[in-house]
């Protein structure tokens, strides 16, 4: 376990870094109300709605993880013109991430979730998206965006939801604006083509990600070093880090080989969102110094947070602090 002293310095760093997020941009919608009775139309539950609430989703909840950590951030994404796209602009506004680098699409609606929640149950959740590949002239503007943002930013975390933004094309493009500007890559991938991110820093999918796109299954301990081997021969990343729920984090690398790194043990509210969380403090740990184990030890501990607080939250610096019995 690393020192006191050393998570203190590496966190107090975040605030001075410079990142983009690229990505699907989703709102999340939450419908608050209760439940009373059955509807005589059919057997569903009729639900009482007291409040609604929305929230930056997808990619932007990748920056806003990144923005309540301290760190300068600004997304880049495509939206529609839509009331969610404009009800997105305030959201951003209030985590002060630059909006600069969102294009809009006026054929293609902004990707919106909504969650009916009763009785702290979700009931039903309906989504109004389109998730084929964007438009020739909407990956031209995005890419456009990228090129003038790459030059201001040292870092990048790419979360790929699986919307239709992130075509092969985009992804080639893209990796290789942030080559020539010398960004670190952090992924955060879906089902697809991983060989377009050959080259990042990190790759950072899920136990079930990893194990579909590898078709290796993990039965024990001992299939998680072939495993990582695979991923690291897939996309060449400097590094891969496997996520796996209640069991923690496994990291692969050419130079370590296998580590793992257990989770931080807290009670489970939600575990909504944890992964962007995951990404976000691996990045900003990773570009303020630390090392792999470093920046595990500190996602988890994010990670053991965020997941203890109902609905999609976030931590900051002070809390991962206090997480890790750390005086800021």
């Amino acid at each position: 376990m690393t020192d006191a002293a050393r998570f203190v310095a590496l966190v107090k760093q975040f605030r001075a870094r410079r990142m983009l997020v690229l990505g699907d941009v989703i709102l999340d919608r939450y419908v608050w109300g209760s439940v009373e009775r059955i509807s005589p139309e059919a057997p569903v539950p009729v639900v009482r709605v007291d409040r609604e609430s929305s929230m930056l989703g997808g990619a932007g909840n990748v920056a806003r993880n990144l923005a309540a950590l301290g760190a300068q951030t600004e997304i880049v994404g495509a939206v529609g013109e839509d009331a969610a796209a404009r009800e997105l602009l305030p959201l951003f506004a209030s985590w002060k991430i630059g909006v600069s680098g969102l294009v809009t699409d006026a054929e293609r609606p902004t990707t919106l979730k909504t969650r009916v929640i009763a009785r702290a149950q979700q009931v039903v959740r309906y989504d109004r998206e389109r998730d084929e590949p964007i438009a020739a002239s909407t990956a031209d503007a995005l890419l456009g965006a990228l090129r003038t943002q790459a030059p201001r930013a040292e870092g990048v975390v790419i979360q790929d939801y699986g919307k239709g933004l992130l075509t092969p094309d985009v992804i080639r493009e893209a990796m290789a604006i942030f080559a020539e500007h010398r960004l670190r890559v952090f992924v955060d991938p879906k089902q697809g083509d991983w060989v377009g991110y050959r080259g990042a820093e990190l790759v950072k999918p899920n136990l079930r990600e990893a194990e579909q796109i590898t078709g290796i299954h993990v039965r024990d301990e001992g299939d998680l070093e072939p495993l990582g081997e695979a991923l690291l021969g897939l996309t060449d990343a400097h590094s891969i880090v496997i996520t796996r729920g209640e069991r923690g984090m496994s990291l692969y690398s050419k130079a370590h080989g296998l580590q793992q790194v257990p989770t931080v043990a807290r009670a489970v509210a939600d575990v909504a969102g944890a992964g962007d969380t995951v990404v976000a403090t691996l990045a900003l740990a990773r570009l303020s110094g630390a090392s792999w184990i470093e920046s595990a030890e500190l996602a988890n501990a994010a990670a053991g947070f965020v997941v203890g607080v109902p609905g999609t939250a976030t931590i900051t610096p002070d809390q991962l602090l206090t997480t890790l019995a750390v005086s800021p």
